[in-house]
């Protein structure tokens, strides 16, 4: 029986369209495209997740194929030398390398690379560990490096906590790829968690975690709402933006990755699923050949979530809206006064000048004092932590320990007091 070629559909034209070829010499294959290039696919090995790496070049001919192969074989080995944990690599190099491969295998978003990158440019290459050969480092060493950091008495608990956690990371990636067999971080980690969390020990006249208090508060909030006569604009271009952080308790990222098209203005819901935020330029490709450039990506936790917003996020949106020159629905809702897409290093700066001017200079903490406090005006008000967890778009953990302050100022004559007031007296 004769069956015509026609009969066979998709595998027959496949069949005319390409034309595969072994290699004579039994690595990789060539494949004749219907264009009459020849496409060389060659297997060099396994990437570093344990997926096989195969290398694809397609040229005029054969013979070109083959030259154009070498050269990439030859940048693959290369590379492959390069991130490979020889006898003689140190500390430093072995973060760089872990640093690299994280930044490939997209684990990382850019704002964390940065302040891995600092962490171990700064903290670890310029010590005498990051000098030190991975194969002769001891746990003695580690304890001696972070003790060292400890004394300086320059780096706060959390900074020398991300030296741990980068020189822990680096030698079990190590040891998982199997070229390293000992952890030298791992055996002592408990020991150093418990000695920086004595950093964060306060006394008993320090905040647990620093808030508005009541009267701050209001201070601050009448001194941002200020109008200016003379043109009937904010006196502070900012000044609704950081009354928006304190009465939603957005990261800032979050807030400056807003759009109009995100505000339900029918129901009084807020979506937020972006943030945005400042990174090193790594490609270095854009025009103005700036150094940092702003980067859009998930959340902190990767999670959206739409929130009900209260009274006064609703009108402080709508003013937001009706002193803005835009607001098409792809339009950013956090502007400069010029129109440009506002930076939380900017709003800080503004936010610095609103403190002053209503006579809170003294105040720390940056624009996360307005997330803090807008938790724990939740909590006082009875909201449970899982609640208020869930609003702020965090873990309850975190929340617990970072955004809720038990303690409260009291002011008396001219001294401020951080007391533990009753439990339940302020819950209503």
């Amino acid at each position: 029986m004769n069956v015509k070629p026609e009969k066979f559909g998709f595998a027959y034209l496949w069949r005319n369209k390409m034309e595969k070829k072994r290699n004579a010499k039994g690595e990789g294959s060539f494949s004749v495209n219907s264009d009459g290039t020849v496409t060389h696919r060659k297997s060099v090995g396994y990437k570093p997740n344990g997926g096989r790496k195969v290398l694809t070049v397609t040229a005029s001919s054969k013979a070109a194929c083959i030259r154009e192969m070498k050269k990439k074989e030859a940048a693959w080995n290369k590379q492959q030398k390069a991130g490979s944990i020889t006898a003689g690599i140190t500390v430093v190099e072995l973060c760089r390398i872990h640093l690299n491969y994280q930044m490939d295998q997209g684990e990382l978003k850019a704002k964390s690379i940065d302040r891995r990158e600092c962490t171990i440019e700064k903290h670890i290459a310029d010590y005498p560990l990051g000098r030190m050969q991975v194969q002769s480092v001891k746990v003695a060493d580690i304890d001696t490096h972070v003790t060292g950091l400890v004394q300086e008495n320059r780096l706060s608990a959390s900074s020398i906590e991300k030296v741990v956690d980068v020189l822990n990371a680096a030698f079990h990636w190590a040891i998982i790829r199997g070229e390293l067999e000992f952890n030298p971080v791992a055996p002592i980690k408990p020991t150093l968690v418990k000695r920086i969390q004595k950093m964060r020990q306060r006394s008993a006249n320090e905040a647990d975690v620093d808030v508005l208090s009541v009267e701050e508060q209001q201070a601050f909030e009448k001194e941002a709402s200020l109008i200016n006569p003379h043109n009937g604009e904010m006196k502070y271009a900012a000044g609704l933006y950081g009354l928006l952080l304190l009465h939603t308790g957005m990261r800032c990222g979050e807030m400056l990755a807003l759009r109009w098209k995100d505000v339900d203005w029918e129901d009084g819901y807020l979506t937020i699923e972006k943030s945005r935020s400042m990174a090193k330029n790594r490609d270095n490709i854009d025009a103005c050949n700036n150094k940092y450039v702003m980067v859009e990506g998930t959340t902190k936790n990767e999670k959206a979530r739409k929130i009900k917003l209260t009274e006064k996020a609703f009108s402080i949106l709508n003013l937001i809206k009706i002193h803005s020159s835009s607001s098409g629905d792809e339009e950013l809702i956090v502007k400069t006064r010029t129109g440009n897409p506002n930076t939380a290093t900017n709003l800080e700066h503004r936010m610095v000048t609103i403190f002053a001017n209503a006579g809170l200079k003294d105040l720390s903490g940056g624009l996360h004092i307005f997330r803090r406090t807008f938790a724990t005006r939740m909590y006082e008000k009875g909201a449970r932590v899982k609640e208020i967890a869930a609003y702020i778009g965090d873990l309850e953990s975190t929340t617990e320990r970072y955004y809720i302050a038990v303690r409260k100022k009291v002011k008396e004559g001219n001294g401020i007091h951080q007391v533990v007031m009753v439990p339940g007296a302020d819950k209503g």
